[in-house]
């Protein structure tokens, strides 16, 4: 067992090395050079408060500590090419941007450099980063601390997944390449990459794999189903006109792209049942070597029923939590119920959380007939 760790460690960083050159090589050859506006006078930098010279701004009557008015500020450019400049800027707070801001305080300051007018510097937003690295940080930090070398392990794979999704995944949908083809490839190798990170080669490994991507193309097959039947695609999305004017550029494919992003928020939810599932099989085989097909999938469907309650409550809440300042906003507006069912927004949102549902439950049988079938036919004592 101890060799087959070792080569699977050997194989997953040979994979490693491979995606990270090819990441380079591909955007070496298609660099993505498409800009919806121009942006060349624009420029962000960190910047310091050396004090607040003036303010004139009023509470919030119905919320504690929010103010609106106007703040005089002096302040240190710490970036960029005002590096050191000594700045005053005007701080409107309004209800929008209501960035407060205190002597010595840190914030991003915007810089608007028009070739034929005088700069522009005015507060963009708090400087977020240290605090946003520190828990980033301090997340790896616990999930290391009480995982060891599985939470090692875990941390590993994630950061693998997001760098095949932003350096192969949206460049290459970006510049017109087919997204449900790419996005379908690249979860099988995330998936695997995942989860012989976890556990190795084993039959444990190959069972959640088959389970995972089995429950991810189903779920992938009922949201393309329902997309038919209530008319859904990218073009529904908040962000169509911007794709509509991307896509004259570079033949992105809009309609497509809600799909691919369906695939992947399924991926979670559904490599967690297809890993339990799969777990729990190994460790009932394992008690008793000689527990039959039939037994071995029977049990696999009683795990399966806890998993599903609390897998289709964490994806349906989840998407629920997600749209809940758009459900007040329409309870505010009073939006009829024929007018709330068949809209966009809600049209979207509940085909993703039903499509994701459909996928944990049917990983739950597909999980338990892979386990059953692969369990029987290749186990060994050895495992």
């Amino acid at each position: 067992m101890r060799k087959k760790f070792n080569f699977c460690d050997l194989i997953l960083a040979a994979v490693t090395i491979l995606c990270a050159l090819g990441a380079l090589w591909y955007h070496d050859q298609y660099p993505v050079n498409v800009s919806l506006y121009n942006t060349s006078s624009l420029s962000y930098a960190k910047a310091k408060v050396m004090e607040v010279i003036e303010e004139e701004a009023k509470e919030d009557a119905n919320v504690k500590g929010r103010y609106y008015g106007i703040q005089t500020l002096s302040a240190e450019i710490l970036g960029g090419s005002y590096q050191g400049k000594e700045v005053i800027i005007d701080n409107y707070l309004s209800a929008t941007h209501n960035i407060r801001l205190g002597t010595g305080d840190l914030f991003i300051a915007c810089i608007d450099q028009p070739e034929s007018a005088n700069s522009l510097i005015t507060v963009y937003n708090y400087y977020r980063t240290p605090y946003i690295y520190f828990f980033c940080g301090l997340l790896i930090a616990f999930v290391a601390l009480i995982g060891k070398s599985k939470g090692i392990r875990t941390v590993i794979s994630l950061i693998f997944c997001l760098y095949c999704i932003i350096t192969f995944l949206l460049p290459m949908i970006f510049n017109g390449l087919p997204p449900v083809l790419l996005t379908i490839l690249l979860i099988i190798l995330m998936i695997g990459y995942s989860l012989f990170m976890l556990n190795g080669y084993s039959l444990k490994t190959w069972t959640a794999i088959i389970a995972t991507v089995l429950g991810v193309i189903f779920s992938g097959l009922i949201f393309y189903a329902m997309s038919f039947f209530i008319h859904i695609s990218g073009f529904q999305t908040d962000q169509a006109e911007a794709l509509i004017l991307i896509s004259q550029q570079t033949g992105l494919k809009i309609n497509e792209i809600l799909f691919s992003g369906v695939l992947i928020s399924c991926l979670g939810a559904v490599t967690d049942v297809g890993l339990s599932l799969a777990s729990a099989l190994y460790e009932v085989k394992s008690a008793n070597p000689r527990c039959s097909r039939q037994a071995l999938f029977k049990a696999g469907i009683n795990i399966g029923k806890d998993m599903i309650g609390t897998m289709c409550n964490t994806l349906i809440l989840a998407f629920t939590g997600s749209s809940l300042t758009m459900l007040i906003a329409f309870y505010a507006y009073q939006i009829q119920y024929h007018q709330l069912m068949n809209s966009d927004y809600i049209a979207v949102e509940i085909a993703q959380g039903l499509a994701g549902t459909f996928g944990v439950v049917l990983t739950v049988p597909l999980g338990a007939l892979a386990g059953s079938l692969i369990y029987t036919a290749f186990w060994q004592h050895s495992e």
